[in-house]
């Protein structure tokens, strides 16, 4: 793998500021829903939580593709190979799972100080929130792993797609 590219894709991914930081909050709530359903013992609908990381995780990196179908024509264009181009897309999504998933951590880690400092302890009020919002460390990070094998069908996708893109495309007037 070229870690070259892979960091300029990170770059990239923060260069699209607005977007990155929507799906930075679509992932964590992701992560809360998802994390919420695979608590252990499995709870008897766990698999349509499995299924909304599926199709979130995959439609993440098509939509990326699709954003980024104009950079991936002008990189090839220059020469660029086509697994180069695909780690534009996997860096960027990468990224956004990552960050997602370390600042709901955090914020886990928080709520639970703040409690714990203040109150020694969750008043009552506040339980349905930490309930909510903190999640059991092994629920959490087997989420993490989920939504992070779930996003190998949307690069696949995206592959496929950025192999497909012409490098004229990147000369035409749109």
């Amino acid at each position: 793998m070229n870690l070259r590219v892979f960091f300029k894709s990170v770059k990239f991914g923060f260069r699209a500021r607005r977007r990155v930081a929507i799906w930075m909050l679509v992932y964590a709530l992701l992560f809360l829903v998802v994390s919420d359903g695979l608590t252990l013992p499995l709870q008897p609908g766990w698999f349509w939580y499995v299924i909304l990381a599926l199709i979130l995780s995959t439609f993440y990196a098509i939509l990326i593709s699709q954003f980024r179908r104009r950079d991936m024509s002008v990189l090839k264009c220059i020469g660029w190979a086509n697994n180069d181009v695909l780690l534009l897309v996997a860096g960027e999504v990468l990224l956004v799972t990552i960050v997602s998933f370390l600042v709901l951590l955090q914020i886990s880690f928080e709520i639970l100080g703040i409690f714990a400092y203040f109150f020694a302890g969750v008043p009552s009020i506040f339980q349905g929130v930490v309930d909510f919002i903190v999640i059991q460390p092994v629920s959490l990070f087997t989420t993490f792993f989920v939504i992070l094998a779930f996003q190998i069908p949307g690069l696949l996708i995206a592959q496929r797609r950025a192999m497909s893109v012409p490098p004229m495309k990147a000369l035409r007037e749109e």
